[in-house]
This record gives C-alpha cells, sequence and structure tokens, in this order.
C-alpha cells in the first residue's frame, strides 16, 4: 500500500511540487485513514528524490 501511494504522490509532484504537495495532504493530512503508511510512504519519497512533496500541515 505503502508504494501504492507514494507512486501516485510522486506521479503529482512530476507535474509539480504543489501538486505533489496537495496530492500528499490528501493522504496524510486530511485523513487519517492512511497514518499507518504515513513513515514508510516518507521514506520511499525521501530516496527517490520526492522530499519536496512531503508536507506536515
Amino acid at each position: 500500500m505503502a508504494t501504492f501511494i507514494a507512486r501516485r504522490i510522486m506521479k503529482e509532484a512530476g507535474k509539480s511540487t504543489e501538486a505533489g504537495q496537495k496530492k500528499y495532504r490528501a493522504y496524510f493530512v486530511r485523513t487519517s485513514l492512511y497514518k499507518n503508511w504515513k513513515e514508510e510512504v516518507d521514506t520511499i519519497l525521501k530516496t527517490d528524490g520526492y522530499e519536496d512533496a512531503i508536507v506536515e500541515a
């Protein structure tokens, strides 16, 4: 599941940083449904060079 979420965020971040951040917020800021995968998704994003998509609020 974490890989799927990370890929969706990376796809949007490929368009623009803002689009990636918006998708990240949709998964992790606006809902707690996916919180179990947040740490793993953050690691994937950082490893693949998409750390700019990670937002805390």
